[in-house]
Order: C-alpha cells, then sequence, then structure tokens
C-alpha cells in the first residue's frame, strides 16, 4: 500500500475576539479552509486547540474546512476569574465562536468535556445550522468524570498547589501516548483554576443522568467513538440500539485523538461523507 499525505492548505492561525456577559474574550483558533462541509471541533479538560490538528494533515477530512479554537485557561486563551466562567459560559462562546467564523451548516464535534459543551451549546441553542454530531468519548453520565471528579474534594487553593500537578505526573507514567501528552499540555498550556472551575459543572451535568437523553435525541446524524479500552462504558448498548452509529477505535485510551488519530479521523471522515453538504 503506498501512504500519500493530503495534498491540502496549511491551517491558519488567527484570533477571534468573542464578547459574553459585556466581556471580551480572545479566542485564538486554527482555521483550514476547505470546499468540503465545515466541522468545528471543541476541546475537552486539560486539552486546547492543538489537539486536533492532525485533523488538518488526514486525507480523510482533506476537503473539508476545519476549525478549533481554545477555550478561556486553555492554550493562548487567558482565563480571569473574575469573569466567572462555567462550562454553560464556554457553551455560549462556542456558539458565538461558530456564528461569527462559519458561514454555513456544520458538523459539530466535541471530545471529553468538549461532548458537554457541545451538548449545553445545542440544549441553549437549538440545533439549526447544524448538520451532524460528533461526540468523542464526551461527558455523557457519572462515569465519564475520570479527571474533573477529582477535583471535587478540594478548595481551589489545595487543587493547584497540590492535586493538579498530582493528576499530571499520574497521566506522564501511562503506557499511552495521549495520556502523556495530555500531561505535557496540562503543564504547558492549561491554568489550573480554570481546569477547577469547569469541572464543578462537568461533575454536576455528568452526574444529573441528562446529559445521555438529551444525546439520544438529536435529531441528527450522530457519530460516538471511543478507544478500545474503554468498550466497559455501560451506556454503550444504549446508544447501539439507537440511531447512534458507534466506532471503537483501537489501541486507544480516552484521548483517542493523539493514540490512534489515523483511525479516529477515518471514522470521522467516513461519517462526513455520508452526511455530506
Amino acid at each position: 500500500m503506498t501512504w500519500i499525505p493530503a495534498r491540502s492548505l496549511p491551517p491558519r492561525l488567527d484570533v477571534a475576539r468573542v464578547t459574553l456577559r459585556g466581556r471580551a474574550h480572545d479566542l485564538p483558533y486554527l482555521h483550514r479552509p476547505g470546499p468540503g462541509p465545515a466541522v468545528l471541533f471543541v476541546h475537552g479538560l486539560g486539552g486546547a486547540k492543538e489537539n486536533f490538528y492532525w485533523a488538518m494533515q488526514s486525507p480523510a477530512l482533506a476537503r473539508c474546512e476545519l476549525l478549533t479554537f481554545d477555550q478561556p485557561g486553555t492554550g493562548q486563551a487567558r482565563f480571569r476569574p473574575e469573569d466567572d466562567l462555567d462550562v454553560s459560559a464556554l457553551a455560549e462562546l462556542t456558539h458565538d465562536f461558530a456564528e461569527r467564523l462559519i458561514s454555513r451548516p456544520y458538523i459539530l464535534a466535541g471530545a471529553s468535556m468538549g461532548g458537554l459543551i457541545t451538548l449545553l451549546q445545542m440544549r441553549r441553542h437549538g440545533t439549526d445550522g447544524i448538520r451532524g454530531y460528533v461526540n468523542i468519548e464526551g461527558n455523557l453520565l457519572a462515569e465519564d468524570c475520570m479527571f474533573s471528579r477529582r477535583a471535587i474534594p478540594h478548595s481551589l487553593d489545595e487543587f493547584t498547589e497540590r492535586v493538579f500537578a498530582e493528576g499530571i505526573h499520574e497521566l506522564r507514567r501511562s503506557t499511552r501516548a495521549g495520556d502523556r501528552i495530555i500531561a505535557h499540555n496540562m503543564a504547558l498550556n492549561v491554568d489550573a483554576r480554570a481546569y477547577y472551575t469547569y469541572s464543578l459543572e462537568t461533575v454536576k451535568e455528568s452526574d444529573s443522568g441528562v446529559l445521555l437523553e438529551e444525546f439520544l435525541a438529536l435529531r441528527m446524524p450522530k457519530l460516538f467513538l471511543y478507544g478500545d479500552a474503554n468498550r466497559h462504558l455501560s451506556y454503550l448498548p444504549r446508544l447501539r440500539a439507537g440511531d447512534v452509529r458507534v466506532v471503537e477505535v483501537p489501541d486507544s485510551g480516552h484521548f483517542v485523538f493523539y493514540d490512534n488519530p489515523v483511525a479516529m479521523y477515518g471514522a470521522i471522515g467516513t461519517f462526513v461523507d455520508q452526511v455530506g453538504e
């Protein structure tokens, strides 16, 4: 087999200014133009826009217009405690970002906490303009709070001074590439105060049991991706019994976009082709 890299334009790095509650937020983003369907990727807790950089390299998405951005407190986006942001606020920022940057119907994709952000976005603003939805091991039930729940028993000071560093150390010792890359990203690109703040609503919403029902009730093409290390997730049978396309990504843990990006973006490319223009 001959492997031929994607022949597509390189992504452009820019900054979008989005206003929420009268305060401006500068959100650095990557944009790769393309004649095919538009896809917006939303990162999760401890992540950043670079989580999806390999989407820009994937032959499966070579024709697509691709966008992804930093949430406040991650990557190059500043976190200001006085802004009083939570995950619901991130959903508003995501909606406003899409309204400003995407001029046509698009496919929405959220990973981990990004799955929660995108579900809250659709809860608040509906699904007009969203052609399809990709959930990459996003939060649906309490069992999905593998990292965010660790913040709950601690004060902000305890978390930022000790618990955050312990989580990074644990991920660095993992045998999985995705865990180790996320650990370095957390050390370099994540404000521990933002991580703590976003964890609170993430756990609350995941424990409610509402997210799974909202996901199943969406009236649009849906794809759920998960790493084979997590095939024990209790709700997979319900997803398969519904109208969700479920794909297990081999040789992967939670961070499938790093553990096996070729397979993950291949599955997303197939989904995008089926949804079409």
